[in-house]
């Protein structure tokens, strides 16, 4: 059976042995995130000593970093891949979850897709084929309950695209790893637009938000877009129905396949 990886804007077989090289990954991946997990928690890295964190996460390419993206930005891709006869869209435990022995909302939540869901198969008991149409509805279900899709690849290329994690800010591991050293998420395709006029002052964007862009300023929202990462988490529950999702400007896309969703939504 043949498993597909994203290469130049189309979906390409990947044959054995890159699923392989992932399922071998997998099986040691929750060691070595209780080792950051560890270093993460070392004051010393996380104060003065910052730089050797960064420099050390600049240097183990092979482990996943993630471009952060909408709700349906996810869906599109989803949709994308939905031609393949083996639609190749699997779901399973966090694994930080899993990793760090601790819990916080649902646990069946990461999306495997493409290769990745033949590697995790492999490695791990535990994971369950979905039908687009579930994967769909997982990832609305997450929305609400406040968690981020984000597109995770290793190598940091887009033909080793693995997983749509849902991520949250608790145990979340490469959430909490970015926030400490950077580098793990980026910002996706789109960015936060905000009508001042229609805003209610409410304040549940500033809760929703995971990376700090929302504050109430002299009781009205204020988007600091330097930070907006582009989850559209906001917009999902403005009550003013202030916010809406724009397309980034100059944006250069880093793992989500944005040019095989364009060509799938023109078919």
């Amino acid at each position: 059976m043949a498993h597909h990886k994203v290469k130049d804007g189309e979906l390409a077989e990947v044959g054995t042995i890159q699923p392989l090289i992932h399922s071998f990954y997998a099986r040691y991946e929750p060691y070595i995130l209780r080792t950051f997990e560890r270093l993460i928690k070392i004051r010393f890295l996380t104060g003065r000593g910052r730089p050797i964190l960064k420099a050390s996460a600049r240097l183990l390419s092979f482990f996943p970093t993630a471009e952060v993206v909408t709700l349906e930005r996810a869906e599109d891709f989803i949709d994308a891949i939905s031609v393949l006869e083996n639609t190749e869209i699997a779901v399973g435990p966090c694994v930080c979850q899993e990793a760090l022995g601790k819990r916080n909302g649902t646990h069946m939540k990461d999306v495997v897709v493409l290769y990745g869901a033949e590697a995790y198969r492999r490695a791990k008991s535990g994971y369950t084929d979905l039908s687009p149409e579930e994967a769909k509805k997982l990832l609305q279900e997450l929305r609400q309950e406040g968690l981020i899709p984000a597109f995770y690849a290793c190598m940091r290329s887009k033909g080793w695209l693995f997983v749509i994690c849902n991520c949250e800010r608790e145990i979340c591991l490469p959430f909490r790893a970015h926030r400490v050293a950077g580098g793990v998420l980026s910002p996706g395709p789109d960015i936060v637009d905000l009508s001042r006029e229609r805003c209610t002052g409410c304040g549940v964007c500033v809760g929703r938000c995971h990376f700090g862009a929302n504050r109430l300023v002299n009781g009205f929202s204020e988007v600091d877009l330097a930070r907006c990462y582009g989850c559209g988490l906001c917009t999902s529950t403005c009550t003013g129905e202030a916010r809406r999702m724009v397309e980034r400007d100059n944006y250069s896309s880093r793992y989500y396949p944005i040019d095989l969703v364009s060509k799938a939504s023109t078919h």
